[in-house]
């Protein structure tokens, strides 16, 4: 058996915060399983959800700056969630946010540098999840199908309503994914205008 302690960290395209989530994984006689022991939500405040949403718009050099500081800022709320629970975490996995998906054109961007991440945390890190998919044709959307398959394949679909709505599906011995249109994204919207 092999197990693993993991921090996963997710930041979507509704903007809301940071998602924090401490698993314990294991691998069985070929049998992965997952158990979920932890959970986090870190809002983000008005500045940095505005510098989140219009990173699309900076420069070069400012976006590459901007990847940095929000690793760090990533580290740091890494740190005090396992300070808070007293978590002996293996390695954490980053999505980072998105800030670039081209996927027809076989570009995809996600910030939050990994080092610094794992230099202010002091945690390895595995980052950087759709890059292979978009640069093999795919759309690296739903962000991680082989998840899906290992853990929820006994189902017929996995359907991720974030930000954007996408769904994974096994076909031909394929894991099939991709983006089916906006979810959370026009909720947080009409929410905003209402409230």
């Amino acid at each position: 058996m092999t197990n693993y302690n993991v921090l996963g960290l997710m930041s979507g395209t509704s903007l809301d915060g940071l998602d924090l989530a401490f698993c314990q994984i294991s691998k069985t006689k070929g049998q992965w399983a997952y158990r979920l022991e932890q959970t986090k939500s870190v809002a983000y405040d008005v500045l940095m959800k505005e510098k989140l949403k219009n990173s699309i718009f900076l420069p070069a050099d400012e976006l590459l700056i901007f990847n940095n500081s929000y690793g760090e800022w990533l580290g740091e709320q890494v740190k005090i969630f396992i300070e808070e629970n007293g978590l002996q975490v293996d390695f954490v996995a980053s999505h980072g946010h998105t800030t670039h998906h081209q996927p027809e054109h076989g570009l995809t961007y996600q910030i939050g540098s990994g080092q610094h991440l794992a230099n202010t945390s002091g945690v390895k890190v595995i980052c950087d999840f759709r890059t292979n998919d978009v640069a093999l044709g795919g759309q690296g959307a739903p962000l991680v199908p082989i998840g899906d398959r290992l853990f929820f394949g006994n189902y017929d679909f996995c359907l991720n309503l974030g930000g954007i709505s996408n769904i994974s599906f096994e076909k031909d011995g394929n894991r099939i994914a991709y983006d089916i249109g906006l979810a959370n994204m026009i909720l947080n919207h009409i929410t905003q205008k209402v409230n």
